[in-house]
């Protein structure tokens, strides 16, 4: 390498260490905008656990168990499990219109939730993946697509996020559990959500 003697190598030099050091920046910026997503998924996850563990595993948790009787359908078999309300959360995803496909920016949330059902605190617990609907349309129509909606999910989890599906278990309500009862035709009755199976 020259070493420069005049103000015009100088400044060349200086130029190309500026585009080094501006490329080396740029290569580094997805690698940089990852640390914060990935510990936001990490407190999302860390949410979710606490959210889902049972009560003897959840230091701090004030809340009793609120357990519930309830008929699931599975390929055409009908079961009654008790699940315990306490212990749920409800994960945001999307669903194409009037469909059970999971839209994009759908695997981030369902990637959290992932994390969270993998971990020691969880392993031996099994989950009911809940579909619910708004009233407007047809019962039976809502039901079906519910359930479908919840397939979804669970086939998301076991396919991409890992989960041993064994542990988990899909059901569609329906309109049956409404989020907001007041307003039965409210788009936040239209949801999934991970409820624990206590027996």
């Amino acid at each position: 390498m020259k070493i420069a003697d005049n103000h015009h190598e100088s400044i060349e030099l200086d130029q190309n260490m500026t585009r080094r050091t501006l490329g080396g920046l740029f290569a580094a910026l997805p690698l940089l905008a990852s640390v914060p997503a990935l510990a936001q998924t990490d407190q999302a996850a860390t949410s979710i656990l606490r959210s889902l563990a049972p009560h003897d595993r959840s230091p701090g948790r004030r809340s009793a168990p609120v357990t519930r009787r309830v008929r699931t359908r599975s390929s055409g078999v009908v079961q009654e499990i008790e699940i315990d309300l306490s212990r749920r959360v409800e994960v945001t995803v999307f669903f194409a219109n009037d469909s059970a496909a999971l839209r994009p920016g759908a695997q981030q949330a369902l990637a959290r939730l992932a994390v969270a059902l993998r971990d020691p605190i969880l392993a031996d617990q099994r989950f009911l993946i809940a579909g619910h609907t708004s009233q407007d349309g047809d019962y039976d129509y809502n039901v079906a697509l519910s359930q479908d909606r919840a397939a979804s999910v669970t086939n998301w989890l076991m396919g991409y996020g890992g989960v041993d599906g064994n542990r988990l278990q899909a059901h569609g309500f329906g309109p049956d559990m409404l989020r907001n009862p007041r307003n039965p035709f409210s788009p936040v009755n239209r949801r999934v959500e991970v409820i624990a199976i206590t027996g």
